[in-house]
């Protein structure tokens, strides 16, 4: 009876011994995924920090008053007038949908003037 119960609690000793092994090497796993995305994020974030940085220095007003200069005559830039500047009013309108010149019939449906089934 003694050996029966002992071989019963060995047999559960190597289980849980043999579950915590796996329970613990998935544990480390995942802590390395977790490290190498740490390590994807911080480097993502230094990228981010050195692209802000060069937008920073390319977009300094004197640099570009400079590279204005030097290509005036290639871009023909010229100062705004206060005539260029419009209103919504001056806009063009939506352009109209064409409308097919046979009326599109499907069943029970036909099209309408501006080209809609109903």
């Amino acid at each position: 009876m003694h050996k029966t119960l002992d071989i019963i609690l060995v047999v559960i000793m190597l289980a849980a011994a043999t579950w915590t092994f796996g329970v613990k090497h998935e544990a480390e796993s995942i802590e390395e995924r977790l490290r190498v995305v740490e390590r994807d994020i911080a480097m993502e974030r230094d990228t981010i920090s050195l692209l802000e940085a060069d937008w920073s220095l390319l977009n300094q007003p004197y640099r570009l008053q400079r590279l204005a200069d030097t290509f005036a005559e290639e871009l023909q830039l010229k100062p705004i007038v206060p005539r260029q500047i419009v209103t919504p009013a001056d806009l063009p309108s939506e352009p109209v949908p064409v409308v097919p010149e046979e009326p599109l019939a499907t069943g029970n449906l036909a099209a309408n003037a501006a080209g809609v089934l109903r």
